[in-house]
């Protein structure tokens, strides 16, 4: 019986066990840097969201007061416009002023430093 020799069959068998333990470590780090970049993105995605219906309230409230502002500006003109005035001096019997004369000091020097 004659039995044929292969010399190359030794080189072309892998060595499975070594480079599969390998494949797997490898594929379970790729697996878990994936999910932990998802999970990190998602939490990220998240904060944003809330950090966008925060900020939108806040433009909201910033707009109510400025108008509440406003409002308010405009309640003391006219509180304070010579319209109101003069008609409250006439309710409580006050004088009416035209002309105001100042009294102007001299050149006299009050006090040295």
């Amino acid at each position: 019986m004659t039995k044929i020799v292969n010399c190359y069959n030794a080189q072309l068998k892998p060595k499975t066990k070594k480079h599969s333990v390998n494949l797997k470590i490898f594929n379970f780090c790729l697996f878990a840097a994936l999910f932990s970049l998802g999970f990190a993105y998602l939490i990220g995605i998240s904060d944003l969201t809330v950090k966008g219906f925060v900020l939108q309230e806040m433009k909201n409230q910033s707009s109510n007061l400025a108008s509440e502002k406003r409002d308010n500006e405009q309640q003391v003109d006219s509180l304070q416009s010579y319209y109101a005035l003069n008609s409250r001096a006439q309710k409580l019997d006050m004088v009416v002023i035209n002309d105001i004369e100042y009294l102007s000091a001299g050149s006299h020097v009050v006090a040295k430093k």
